[in-house]
């Protein structure tokens, strides 16, 4: 049988593949390729999230090796206002990013324009590799709960593949495992916290000697790059952080602007699509206001019952 040229080899190719491996390259994966980009990039965006008091300054100092965020003991908050700072660890560029209190329920009076927390997406974009959720070992308290649940109401309940929780004072383990304390504990709350993270989680004591700072950063990291690996070396992105990737020509005034918009927006809509919005602007009301909301819906339901009383039963015929 004759065999049949192949159209798809011309004269010299085997040479050439042999003298030049790269002229040939195989497809690769899609997310493959993400991730080999990201490696190429060498960079991780760190962002640190939890409740004022924390330690989130502290252990962004850890995370540095040096002191660069402003942190000291404090009745009142010490970060105003977000703040980056950078180093290397092995062959990543690391970028560290501080934040004031953005996730309690106060965010409303601390940031009533969105400014701060539209800073924090524009100094974060195009969007974190993780999110380390400082809380204190021992003391996961409501305002813990709160902090997270205001993290989630800021970036999307997605955020929570991205979470890693950082549990401060590590010293007070005094030698156990933090896997047995969060296994063994009785607060619930914080159980079911690390279970939604998928059980990442660390500890750091951030007054220790450099050596033993360094094991612990140097855990910290591998838990990173892990989570970088399971999502293709992509960072985590939403219709906030897209938005921001298109803003790259304008000013920082109107990038700023964009993404306040873009945050302001559901916030002052969501009461009016609502179907019971009467009764969030009830909660809002005056107290004359709330009597009068009040008696036209009582009359309301005297008029609906009194119509429902007035239909008779349709006749049955045999």
């Amino acid at each position: 049988m004759k065999k049949m040229p192949m159209a798809s080899r011309r004269p010299g190719d085997r040479d050439m593949l042999l003298s030049d491996p790269e002229a040939y390259r195989p497809p690769v994966p899609t997310g493959f390729q993400e991730f080999r980009s990201a490696l190429q990039e060498r960079r991780l965006r760190l962002l640190l999230a939890g409740r004022s008091g924390a330690g989130k300054s502290a252990t962004g100092n850890s995370i540095l090796q040096r002191k660069h965020f402003l942190s000291r003991l404090a009745a009142t908050a010490v970060t105003s206002a977000c703040a980056t700072g950078s180093c290397r660890w092995a062959s990543w560029d690391v970028e560290v990013l501080d934040t004031p209190d953005l996730f309690s329920p106060e965010v409303a009076q601390a940031d009533p324009g969105f400014e701060e927390r539209g800073r924090c997406y524009l100094l974060s974009a195009p969007g974190p590799h993780a999110v380390l959720l400082v809380t204190q070992l021992g003391r996961f308290t409501a305002q813990d709960l709160r902090a997270w649940q205001g993290v989630k109401a800021l970036f999307g309940a997605g955020i929570a593949a991205r979470t890693i929780v950082v549990f401060t004072h590590r010293e007070d383990l005094a030698g156990g495992s933090l896997q047995q304390y969060v296994r063994d504990t009785d607060n619930r709350a914080l159980r079911e916290l690390v279970a939604e993270c998928r059980g990442r989680c660390c500890a750091f004591d951030n007054r220790a000697a450099d050596g033993e700072r360094e094991a612990q950063v140097g855990e910290l990291m591998g838990l990173v790059v892990e989570l970088v690996r399971d999502h293709g070396g992509a960072p985590y992105t939403n219709d906030v952080y897209r938005l921001a990737q298109t803003l790259g020509g304008l000013s920082s005034e109107e990038r700023l602007r964009r993404v306040v918009e873009q945050l302001a927006a559901p916030a002052q809509t969501w009461p009016d699509r609502w179907p019971l919005a009467g009764l969030w602007r009830w909660t809002k009301a005056g107290p004359g206001t709330r009597y009068k909301l009040g008696l036209a819906a009582l009359l309301g339901a005297l008029v609906l019952l009194y119509l429902l009383c007035r239909r008779r039963p349709e006749e049955v015929t045999v």
